[in-house]
């Protein structure tokens, strides 16, 4: 091949990557600012994710749980009432100590109001004179309880039983 010399006429590729390479380099970068971390304010993505997980969590113990009967002061897959699986379900779902009994559940949390409710909420009823029972919310009406006619299963706040003695919420579940 012979040599060619060097024609200012037509620059070489060599030199157009030597000048497009230069220009890169002298670029001025802009300088970093410096920002606060972005607030934890609970946005909407994150409060849907949160309750994707706890309502997963609430299934799960719903699929492994479901036709336990119940049994007053039971506390096992043999038998379990209202409070008991509540507890039960806090400890071994979302890794939360919650009172024993229906009575201390009650004390817990905050007050929620009933169209104001989200998965993982405490619904109470008040069945017969001083008689009271204690479900987790799982959204769209439903709850998860142990009852005393089916042991554990979901049920809707809809039901005409249930709207009846519906009596409060309480959410111990932080958002």
């Amino acid at each position: 091949m012979p040599f060619e010399p060097f024609s200012h006429s037509k620059p070489s590729a060599t030199m157009l990557l030597c000048i497009a390479l230069s220009a890169c380099a002298t670029k001025p970068t802009p300088p970093v600012q410096e920002s606060e971390p972005p607030k934890d304010d609970n946005t909407t993505a994150e409060l849907l994710t949160s309750d994707n997980l706890l309502l997963n969590s609430l299934l799960a113990q719903k699929e492994d749980w479901q036709g336990v009967p119940y049994r007053y002061g039971g506390l096992s897959t043999k038998g379990v009432d209202c409070s008991g699986f509540v507890y039960l379900t806090f400890l071994s779902q979302l890794n939360m100590q919650v009172p024993r009994t229906t009575a201390e559940l009650l004390k817990e949390g905050e007050p929620v109001a009933r169209n104001e409710l989200a998965v993982g909420d405490l619904v109470f009823f008040r069945l017969a004179r001083g008689n009271r029972h204690v479900g987790i919310y799982l959204g769209d009406e439903a709850f998860l309880h142990a009852s005393v006619s089916s042991g554990v299963m979901q049920s809707s706040l809809g039901n005409p039983y249930w709207r009846e003695r519906y009596w409060q919420a309480r959410r111990l579940v932080g958002r």
